[in-house]
């Protein structure tokens, strides 16, 4: 081999060594110092909030690259690569928010970013976050998110006004959460029964949503009942008590038993009252 061959190939060598250590040398220097994310409801906009510490002099740009922040109704993750917050959203699930593809300006030292969040199953969900840099990995980390249950109860109270010759029965019914996941479309059934002949008199069903450690009315107009039960003592009072819909007209000597059944997954909880009560039919 000739002499100045050689000299071309320790020179191209030397050249290629220069531009690996020039490269790595220039990269950033960027850690992942802090992740945090609070319980995420189902269905509820969540966010994973990330310390990013940048060891340089220099402000840096870097891409964030998020895996299993979004899982849907079947289990799948949805892809949500170099995925970023957007102050235009307030809805995660909207897929023009959800792929944004910008980088993140980080000033020398601490920066903090968010990501959304958003989950259709309860469980536990490994979040993997990766910081790159021209195609370059700088750090990574997995933070475990919580989508926990619901824990759904239903109560159901009355008021009682007697009136000319009626008595008015005033039903009201809250479905509430005890749990610290939120739970959307629960499923809810009204039925009314005769006692006397067991027949059903009324029936009506509604979709209901309550947060977390919270509790929500199943009637839908303000200042009215989810349902009313008139007991004439004599000709009804023929009043139409719009807007509820939830209406039973009954004489002196009827009695109705009111249930009300929840359905939210696997979750199915009950609560009933009896029109007039035992006491009152005395």
């Amino acid at each position: 081999m000739r002499k100045s061959t050689l000299v071309y190939i320790s020179v191209a060598l030397l050249i290629l060594v220069l531009g690996v250590l020039w490269y790595y040398g220039n990269s950033a220097d960027v850690k992942i110092v802090d992740m945090h994310a609070p319980p995420v409801g189902i269905r509820e906009s969540g966010q994973l909030d990330i310390v990013l510490q940048n060891n340089g002099s220099k402000p840096v740009d870097v891409w964030l690259e998020v895996d299993n922040a979004f899982v849907d109704k079947n289990g799948e993750a949805r892809s949500t690569s170099r995925l970023i917050i957007s102050k235009d959203s307030v809805d995660p699930w909207d897929v023009e928010f959800v792929s944004l593809q910008k980088p993140i300006h980080l000033l020398p030292g601490n920066n903090s970013v968010s990501v959304w969040l958003g989950y259709e199953l309860p469980g536990e969900y490994p979040v993997n976050v990766k910081v790159v840099e021209n195609s370059r990995l700088l750090d990574e980390g997995t933070y475990l998110v919580q989508t926990p249950l619901p824990e759904i109860h239903l109560k159901l109270e009355y008021e009682m006004e007697s009136r000319n010759n009626s008595d008015i029965y005033r039903i009201y019914g809250y479905l509430i959460n005890n749990g610290s996941g939120s739970a959307r479309d629960v499923s809810t059934n009204l039925t009314v029964t005769d006692e006397k002949t067991g027949k059903m008199v009324l029936t009506s069903s509604g979709i209901h949503y309550v947060r977390s450690q919270d509790k929500t009315a199943l009637w839908t107009w303000p200042d009215y009942p989810y349902a009313i039960v008139e007991i004439a003592h004599g000709e009804p009072s023929g009043e139409s008590y719009m807007p509820v819909q939830n209406v039973v007209i009954g004489s002196g000597e009827d009695q109705f038993l009111i249930n009300v059944t929840s359905t939210w997954q696997d979750q199915v909880v009950s609560a009933e009252l009896l029109i007039p009560s035992e006491e009152e039919s005395r």
